[in-house]
């Protein structure tokens, strides 16, 4: 079986991988009003750190998932590293565990594209209280792509769809969200050149070789030379 950029992540431990970075994902919550009291699911939490960040800085009752056994496993390290008392499971989100209206807050950041969306956010809003708060950051086209475009991409990164930001925010809505809006966005161009130069992902495990994994980040590398200024992301907000 070809192993996925995912994979690649998950092998070399990197953590804040996704667009803006830990950085990003400070200054959204920042906007957000999040109490002690708050249930907060950081769904596909990679290597933890994103749910440490909310565990130490709003001292709120975090739950983190993966579905890969590596990230899980790196983010439970984190968390007993920090000591944490951040809940973290092995879940897949098309398929979730908890019981219907479970979490105030939920996080994902570059998740959803990689599954099947429409059942993810079937499973995201089941899991969510009534009212509750949805952040997506996503991969987003900046425009419409023609298919040998979206394919080169979607193969570079397993992923079935490829939708621009009107097509996201009609997702949302078609699943039932209340009022989803853009809060950040930015192409990766835009990204890249106004990024600090310290601002990188963490890597836990640097000193390990495996060409395969290596040739998928490479080929993650070209696509964002390609596509720099046609590609972005986008921080989604939404209520159920």
């Amino acid at each position: 079986m070809k192993p996925s950029y995912q994979d690649a992540l998950a092998f070399f431990g990197m953590g804040g991988a996704h667009p803006g970075g830990l950085a990003l994902t400070k200054r959204v919550l920042g906007m957000e009003q999040l109490s002690g009291k708050a249930k907060v699911l950081d769904a596909g939490c990679g290597t933890g750190q994103t749910a440490a960040f909310i565990a130490k800085t709003f001292n709120c009752q975090v739950t983190a998932i993966d579905r890969h056994p590596l990230m899980i496993g790196q983010a439970k390290k984190r968390f007993a590293h920090e000591g944490l008392a951040v809940n973290a499971l092995r879940e897949n989100i098309e398929n979730l565990s908890f019981a219907d209206n479970s979490f105030d807050y939920i996080i994902a950041e570059s998740v959803i594209i990689f599954t099947n969306i429409e059942q993810s956010l079937k499973e995201i809003k089941r899991v969510l209280k009534p009212g509750g708060i949805f952040l997506d950051l996503e991969m987003t086209a900046e425009e419409p792509l023609n298919p040998q475009e979206k394919n080169q991409i979607q193969s570079v990164y397993s992923i079935k769809r490829l939708l621009t930001e009107g097509e996201w925010l009609q997702t949302y809505t078609s699943e039932g969200f209340r009022s989803p809006r853009t809060v950040a966005a930015n192409s990766i161009y835009t990204e890249i050149i106004n990024s600090p130069w310290d601002q990188q992902p963490e890597i836990a495990n640097p000193h390990l070789v495996n060409p395969k994994y290596e040739h998928i980040l490479i080929e993650h590398q070209k696509l964002l030379a390609i596509y720099a200024e046609r590609l972005g992301y986008r921080v989604y907000r939404m209520q159920k």
